[in-house]
């Protein structure tokens, strides 16, 4: 998503649903495991948030948020 621009909570929280019903559907459970540790990831940010709503996260977590975001979307047009 080379055009992302961090759209702060709302973004986080898009992520956030797309990795919860992803892991309500996943039987891997190592997987599951995997998105467990991004849904705590993600949350922590969130918690910073309501911390501080002046809170940016470094660069490393938007990058990784743009490419939750963008499966998110697409995620949301197919249903």
């Amino acid at each position: 998503m080379s055009n992302y621009v961090y759209g702060g909570r709302a973004d986080i929280e898009k992520a956030l649903d797309m990795l919860v019903n992803l892991d309500d559907v996943q039987r891997n459970a190592i997987v599951v495991l995997e998105i467990d540790e991004e849904i705590d990831r993600l949350q922590t940010e969130l918690d910073k948030i309501d911390k501080d709503p002046s809170h940016v996260p470094d660069a490393d977590f938007i990058e990784v948020l743009s490419g939750y975001v963008e499966r998110a979307d697409d995620w949301n047009s197919k249903q």
